[in-house]
């Protein structure tokens, strides 16, 4: 079951698209609905992303802006595996 996008706030067009194809990629395995938050992070130059799911899962993962996709995928996957 994928991981639901809810919200993608000041992050640049251009860099969206893959950052957000990353993110759903990494919850390809989940057994239960996971939900995430994609916001930028002004004060560290890049983006944090909150996902949350059933019986009060919550973490968040921070990124720099230019980061790779298969290392956004590869920490999230890491954060779901908590």
């Amino acid at each position: 079951m994928p991981i639901t996008i809810f919200d993608t706030k000041g992050i640049p067009a251009t860099r969206r698209e893959r950052i957000e194809t990353a993110v759903v990629a990494a919850g390809r395995n989940v057994t239960s609905p996971h939900e995430a938050w994609i916001a930028a992070d002004p004060f560290r130059g890049g983006f944090k992303v909150l996902l949350t799911g059933p019986h009060g899962f919550e973490r968040s993962v921070s990124f720099v802006l230019d980061e790779e996709p298969g290392v956004i995928t590869a920490h999230i996957r890491a954060a779901l595996d908590d």
